[in-house]
């Protein structure tokens, strides 16, 4: 997959990630830390100094006394102004929050931290989600000394190695001498975030876990010092070292023909609309693949599939499909389509997780270009693909709850984000929806709805379109995110922000029909209607709006014909607008 432009900040798309040029300035040595009278303090200080060094410019705390450290490292001077913190009081929000702050950048992945205890537990579906995602995440979890481990000590237990495979790197950093830290363990430290960092943004970007052992004092008993004190040149200068980005994979060239599509899934890029574009082959792109638009792309593909599919003999089956990102949503494109025994399918993916569910891929190219085999360039049928697509969509039924999913879809234009949960809203909009400008995004990893409105919230604040406690807004273009109800109850701790935060310029759009519509779309339909209604679409009869206020957030219920107004009034901070039918509203699939 070739390096494509994406969203006119600089960005580039490459391997399934959103990525940014990382700057070549910062320093190659930073001053050792003045000595604080705390050890703890001291690496703590060393290490936020070499991660800002290196580019981290986010971090999410949780409260807690064991990472005390941690916080007055990034309080001190040498850290200074480097590095923006947040804090959120669950720890499951602050993971998610890290989350959408690296999924911004993923070239500047932000940090997570929490204390010992079960607080690290609570990280484990950020880190599994980044790590199905590729997407960067530095998790920094406190932890007692080795004297204190396997002896029943509070809030104490096995932490070194606790998510395993999921992470790209994983060190268990002994704790630094208690009252100063000495040379060697500044130098151990500050190496060990170069190597963390440059595992969670190298050729296989991922998650990675530093679990930090302190000791007490975790309080600084002197203030930390300034690097520019004049005692500052009589302290060590410790080398940071920065790894080279690793050079974009060479495109591979993959037969195409009339018979030809080309599939976009989660986080494909703009690369698959250019390779589509080039050859004229019909374009089946997910919401969140990053390449809905071009001038091949079809609309409605999964109701037609079902019908191509079932007909060896029809006309528009393909024979050859060329996958870029991870496809996801429909049966038809995942079972149907890749699943086919006719059909040759080809993989476009540098790493080697690549995704291929139906296993039956039958090349697998880091990167591709086409090479035109027959009737190729041009010759795929556009206009029957579409003209069938659209008739397969106008047959089915609709819903309010479409209607308002396509009204937030149509609000996002190209300065725009939208967050899309994993519920049966990202559904029909890969069945209904068009062609957008705007970046969506979707944690289409691992389809959980856990974390979406606090990962959201983090794409928010990095998006440039945060305030300050009574701050401006600043920044182009709106967040959005759209939920439905089940998946923003689940997250109703990620819209809870204290005074002192910074808060996000974020629609939080969720599609309230009492419970769990999807799975009236699914096998379990068939099901027993009681049975249907306790154990899977779960009705919950809960106030949405009424406990997003409670929270202190700016609460307002919608009816799907107020909601287009709504998105497109002036908007200032962070507020719900839940959406519920109208009395006369049909009531199909709610």
């Amino acid at each position: 997959m070739t390096p494509a432009r994406r969203g006119g900040r600089g960005a580039h798309y490459a391997g399934g990630v959103h990525e940014r040029t990382v700057p070549s300035a910062a320093p190659s040595r930073i001053t050792a830390p003045r000595p604080t009278g705390s050890g703890a303090v001291d690496q703590s200080v060393a290490l936020w100094s070499a991660l800002a060094a290196l580019g981290l410019r986010e971090a999410v705390l949780a409260p807690g006394s064991r990472s005390a450290p941690l916080v007055y490292g990034l309080a001190a001077e040498e850290v200074g102004a480097r590095i923006r913190a947040h804090v959120r009081i669950d720890e499951r929000a602050a993971a998610f929050t890290a989350l959408g702050l690296s999924r911004h950048d993923p070239s500047r992945p932000a940090a997570v931290v929490t204390t010992s205890g079960t607080a690290t537990a609570h990280l484990q579906a950020a880190v599994m989600e980044a790590h199905h995602s590729r997407i960067p995440l530095l998790v920094l979890t406190a932890d007692r000394p080795a004297e204190l481990r396997e002896v029943g000590a509070n809030q104490t237990t096995r932490q070194a190695g606790l998510f395993g495979s999921l992470v790209r790197f994983a060190v268990d950093l002994p704790a630094p001498t208690a009252a100063e830290a000495t040379p060697v363990e500044l130098r151990t430290a500050v190496s060990t975030a170069a190597r963390a960092l440059a595992a969670a943004i190298g050729e296989h970007p991922g998650p990675v876990h530093l679990n930090l052992s302190f000791r007490d004092p975790l309080v600084p008993h002197r203030a930390p010092g300034s690097a520019t004190d004049p005692a500052a040149a009589r302290r060590e200068q410790i080398v940071v070292t920065r790894r080279a980005r690793h050079a974009p994979p060479q495109p591979h060239p993959v037969p195409v023909d009339a018979r030809t599509v080309v599939v976009a899934g989660d986080g494909a890029g703009p690369a698959a609309a250019e390779l589509a574009a080039q050859h004229g082959l019909p374009l089946l792109a997910e919401p969140s693949s990053g390449a809905r638009h071009g001038p091949t792309l079809v609309p409605g593909y999964p109701a037609l599939l079902r019908e191509v599919m079932a007909d060896p003999e029809h006309p528009l089956r393909p024979r050859r499909a060329i996958v870029l990102g991870r496809p996801t949503l429909s049966r038809p494109v995942v079972t149907g389509l890749l699943g086919a025994d006719d059909v040759e399918v080809i993989v476009v993916d540098p790493h080697l997780d690549w995704a291929d569910v139906a296993r039956r891929a039958q090349l697998v190219v880091p990167a591709a270009t086409g090479a035109a085999q027959g009737s190729a360039a041009g010759g795929a049928p556009l206009e029957e693909w579409r003209a069938a697509a659209e008739s397969a969509t106008a047959a089915l039924p609709s819903s309010w709850q479409q209607r308002a999913a396509l009204a937030v879809w149509d609000a996002s234009g190209a300065q725009d984000l939208l967050v899309l949960g994993s519920s049966s809203l990202i559904r029909d909009l890969e069945q209904h929806a068009g062609p957008t400008a705007a970046r969506i995004i979707a944690n289409r990893g691992l389809a959980g709805i856990d974390g979406t409105a606090a990962m959201a919230g983090g794409l928010a604040l990095a998006h440039g379109a945060g305030t300050g406690a009574g701050g401006a807004e600043s920044g182009a273009g709106r967040v959005r995110v759209l939920l439905g109800d089940l998946t923003a109850l689940h997250d109703l701790t990620g819209l809870l922000l204290g005074p002192d935060e910074p808060r996000p310029a974020l629609d939080v759009i969720v599609v309230d029909d009492d419970g769990g519509r999807i799975f009236g779309g699914l096998e379990h339909a068939a099901a027993p209607p009681a049975l249907l209604r306790r154990f899977f679409t779960t009705p919950h009869g809960a106030d949405i709006a009424a406990a997003a206020a409670a929270l202190g957030t700016e609460a307002h219920r919608l009816t799907p014909e107020e909601l287009p107004a709504a998105l497109a009034a002036p908007a200032h901070g962070l507020r719900v607008l839940v959406v519920q039918p109208t009395p006369s509203a049909d009531s199909t699939n709610s």
